[in-house]
């Protein structure tokens, strides 16, 4: 089951409108949602979702192996509040009790703070609501309080409890790494390989690999990227021109942590043009499309290396 965010469609309608046209989840969201929901209110919804704002509203599709199953958005509020942004979400029925919405605000909650200058994501679900609660709980967000009487609905005065997420200062900084330490980060990037990459490879892959990094003529025209724990190197990016992602690693104990995004975003706004091509071995590929890459060519192999093309393109 692979988890991901993604932009909204009109295509969606039907999704969207099924998910709706159920009081369960709609008792459990705010007022002003018809029901019966149906495909013409999902459309209206979308194109207000893709006509707004994009430095306010930050609204995804929760999607499932290509599937619209639920919503998730951070909305930035307005005066001395311009850098907060309040989150909701919801999630079909059928899909509750796996886990998915956890992931869901994890996903958007590290795109937010890594995109924009939002310093702080906050949700007030109704108290009675564990579910939401727990979601928010298990993605880090901490309880703030109670909020009583604050809400009613359905014709019922309810509590709500308050919850947030503030940024943090940068645990694992990243900055480019100078000369006597481009060393350290292709012995990373080999141990990593023979980790994790190196399984899916021949022989002659495996080699072609080791050459690659013994070749100090292509090393001289890389740019690497560092991510840091104290003075440990945990992660490395290497670009070469004009903007292609040449080695991508992050240390075994470190994966899941957000610091391939962080070393991602990091290099990324040091370029104008926001178009990166990568040639993706295929244990990276998911991780490719986390990040908004999507594949250009069929996996093909070459002197043993197999891999995928693949490009983010951003206007």
């Amino acid at each position: 089951m692979q988890i991901s965010l993604r932009p909204w469609k009109q295509s969606d309608a039907a999704s969207l409108a099924s998910a709706l046209s159920n009081k369960k989840v709609l008792n459990n969201l705010r007022d002003g949602l018809p029901y019966p929901y149906t495909e013409k209110d999902a459309l209206d919804y979308i194109i207000f979702i893709l006509s707004s704002n994009p430095k306010d509203t930050f609204a995804y599709v929760i999607d499932i192996d290509g599937t619209a199953v639920g919503s998730i958005g951070a909305f930035r509020q307005g005066n001395i509040h311009c850098r907060t942004a309040e989150l909701g979400y919801y999630l079909a029925e059928e899909y509750w009790g796996r886990g998915i919405m956890t992931e869901a605000v994890k996903l958007l909650c590290e795109k937010v703070f890594a995109e924009t200058d939002i310093l702080r994501i906050f949700a007030e679900p109704f108290a009675y609501n564990i579910g939401s609660r727990h979601v928010l709980e298990k993605a880090g967000f901490q309880f703030e309080g109670i909020m009583r009487s604050n809400a009613v609905k359905n014709g019922q005065i309810l509590d709500m409890a308050l919850y947030g997420l503030t940024r943090q200062a940068e645990k694992y900084p990243v900055r480019r790494l100078c000369a006597e330490e481009i060393p350290t980060a292709k012995e990373l990037c080999w141990d990593v390989f023979c980790q994790f990459e190196a399984p899916e490879y021949s022989e002659e892959g495996i080699r072609e690999f080791r050459n690659s990094l013994d070749d100090e003529e292509r090393t001289r025209n890389l740019t690497f990227y560092g991510a840091f724990d104290g003075d440990l190197l945990v992660g490395t990016l290497c670009m070469r021109e004009p903007q292609h992602i040449g080695g991508f690693f992050v240390t075994a104990d470190y994966q899941r942590k957000g610091i391939g995004r962080s070393l991602f975003e990091t290099m990324r706004k040091e370029y104008d043009r926001q178009d990166f091509t990568v040639n993706s071995s295929p244990y990276a590929v998911e991780i490719f499309r986390h990040l908004g890459f999507s594949e250009t060519h069929r996996e093909q192999t070459i002197n043993g290396i197999r891999f995928t093309s693949m490009r983010f393109c951003r206007s």
